[in-house]
């Protein structure tokens, strides 16, 4: 075929397709997807209600004549849409192309945002704002997935971060061209200019040659899919219910729940709060915020995938990256709200905070897909997405409000203000629950099923061993184990066909870990393409000096997306391997 490149797997990949390539067009769809959150809540788009000083107001809220209690259900029915059609996409995609399916979202998308510029009342917008959610789920179930089965092994977790990046950075562009296109076009020219903007990529997903995600049909729709709505609802329960039996990820969704609830609080609270404290006058504390969320958003989600590349990337790292980025970052915004004496310290120190806060941005994304099969990650990622939002900062902000309101009670201003230090210093103690259930998943991750390739496996393990042998005292982890298991992660890949083993080394009930020895297979290039350069090659330890994918890691990934899978019984596994059993 014309169109089509040829790969060595059962699927063809198409011409157009390389990581890079695709990496770089899902970051500028996940920068434009972010960019109408950012918009919808910028002050020239939202504007501000009708007063006496200014009778026609300004944006979406005087035109409408809507109050702050309609206004804030523009974003509950965006979150609505969002929650419902997550789980749709995720399971959709088991019978019908995942790709063409992004594009039937990211079209709906495209739809719903000119709406929202067309938009001749309070419930039209609804309407609108709603569908605006429903695209969005589709790129936000798929989109992580396919960059997990494509980017290079021992990158995958800067890639992560890169694409994850795109939301802070999102959110501020989309504040600074809301403002910048209502003042001189109107509020709806941006709902009309982004949704053009997203047009470029819809046909790009209806009219190339759709790439194959792991666990999704290639083309065409499945004649075997549920047709009755019992049908869909019960494949839709037993999947979830086979997410849910998975430990590492239990851990990882209640962490990241609570996680996601204090971040939801300092997004809402975090001005008044600061602004209250420190008696400031007019908006720059808004400014303040905007400006070192997005500073810390960006700069936090690199350091996190440059810190667990280097460690190595197991599910256990990952973890272990997530607990300690949420215990150091207890540390810090509890400094700034309890001991901070001036703005500029409170300041600082909640910089700090957030920036060791963001850096499990790309490790617990990993964990959520690495923790299922292959064919549940986007249902994985989804029954994510919706708890962290129903449990997480949907209910945290009015629950803080209602604390501050009760603290402040029947006290001066001035004292009723400082009640802010408390309430937001109550909350945040949810980050050492937190961080300690991340540290738990760390310990459970160990003996846990990773179900990434084989060559995934030993380049995240290589990487891990070439650290702990650079630790003093230390040995691999797992490495002198005689109890059957592999420390990082397990026995599971020990019996594969063509396990190396190391000279000199035996363990009992096994005839030598792949993973073990993959620091030794990293030296003649096997897990990278690039040979000469040992276990810290496999590592993608020459990328610490730069970020980017180099070109070593996109010729490695060129080969890498249809290695065997570990779990021979997952429908989107093609490994030989007799089944393997594990605990998690």
């Amino acid at each position: 075929m014309a169109d089509v490149a040829e790969d060595e797997g059962s699927f063809q990949k198409p011409r157009w397709f390389t990581p890079g390539r695709l990496l770089l067009i899902f970051c500028i769809t996940n920068l434009v997807v972010y960019l109408d959150r950012g918009v919808i809540a910028s002050n020239g788009v939202n504007g501000s209600p009708r007063t006496e000083q200014q009778p026609m107001g300004s944006g979406i809220q005087g035109e409408f004549d809507l109050s702050n209690t309609q206004d804030g259900f523009l974003a509950t029915a965006f979150l609505v849409g969002l929650l419902l059609a997550s789980p749709v996409f995720s399971e959709s995609c088991k019978h019908y192309s995942a790709f063409r399916l992004i594009g039937i979202g990211m079209g709906t998308w495209a739809l719903a945002t000119f709406g929202c510029g067309l938009a001749v009342g309070f419930k039209s917008l609804i309407f609108c704002r709603m569908l605006v959610g429903v695209g969005e789920a589709s790129f936000v179930a798929l989109a992580a997935p396919f960059i997990d089965d494509y980017a290079p092994p021992a990158a995958k977790a800067r890639w992560f971060a890169t694409f994850y990046l795109c939301i802070p950075t999102g959110f501020a562009a989309g504040y600074i061209y809301g403002g910048l296109v209502s003042a001189a076009l109107g509020w709806r020219a941006a709902f009309f200019i982004e949704s053009a903007a997203i047009l470029p990529f819809v046909v790009f997903a209806f009219v190339s040659r759709p790439l194959h995600l792991t666990g999704s049909r290639e083309t065409g729709p499945d004649p075997d899919a549920p047709k009755s709505f019992k049908d869909v609802t019960t494949e839709l329960a037993l999947d979830a219910s086979r997410v849910a039996s998975h430990t590492v990820w239990l851990h990882m969704t209640a962490a990241y729940v609570m996680y996601t609830a204090v971040l939801g609080v300092y997004a809402f609270w975090g001005p008044k709060a600061g602004k209250r404290i420190y008696q400031l006058q007019g908006e720059s504390a808004d400014v303040v915020f905007g400006g070192v969320t997005v500073i810390t958003g960006v700069f936090g989600s690199l350091f996190g995938g440059l810190a667990l590349d280097a460690l190595g990337s197991t599910l256990s790292n990952a973890n272990l990256v997530c607990g300690v980025s949420n215990l150091v970052g207890l540390v810090f915004v509890l400094a700034s709200f309890l001991a901070a004496k001036s703005f500029t310290a409170f300041i600082v120190l909640f910089a700090l905070g957030e920036l060791a806060l963001f850096m499990m941005q790309a490790p617990v994304n990993a964990i959520g897909m690495w923790s299922v099969p292959p064919a549940l990650r986007p249902l994985a990622i989804s029954m994510v997405t919706v708890s962290i939002h129903l449990l997480g900062d949907v209910p945290s902000p009015p629950l803080v409000g209602a604390i501050q309101s009760a603290l402040e009670a029947g006290k001066a201003p001035a004292e009723a203000d400082a009640q802010w230090r408390i309430s937001m210093s109550l909350i945040s103690l949810l980050l050492a629950f937190s961080g300690a259930t991340f540290l738990r998943g760390s310990f459970v991750s160990r003996r846990a099923k990773d179900y990434r390739k084989v060559d995934e496996l030993a380049a995240a393990t290589a990487a891990a061993e070439h650290h702990h042998m650079h630790l003093p005292q230390h040995t691999a982890a797992g490495a002198d184990a005689d109890d059957g298991s592999s420390g990082l992660l397990g026995s599971r890949v020990s019996s594969l066909p063509g396990s190396p083993s190391r000279p000199g080394h035996r363990r009992r009930g096994s005839s030598g870990s792949l993973l073990q020895n993959s620091a030794a297979a990293g030296s003649s290039g096997s897990l990278n393409g690039g040979g000469g350069s040992g276990g810290a090659t496999a590592a993608g330890g020459g990328g610490i000096g730069g970020w980017l994918p180099t070109a070593a890691d996109v010729a490695a990934a060129a080969g890498d997306d249809k290695q065997p899978l570990l779990d021979p019984e997952d429908p989107g596994s093609s490994s030989s391997s007799p089944p393997q059993r594990h605990r998690d």
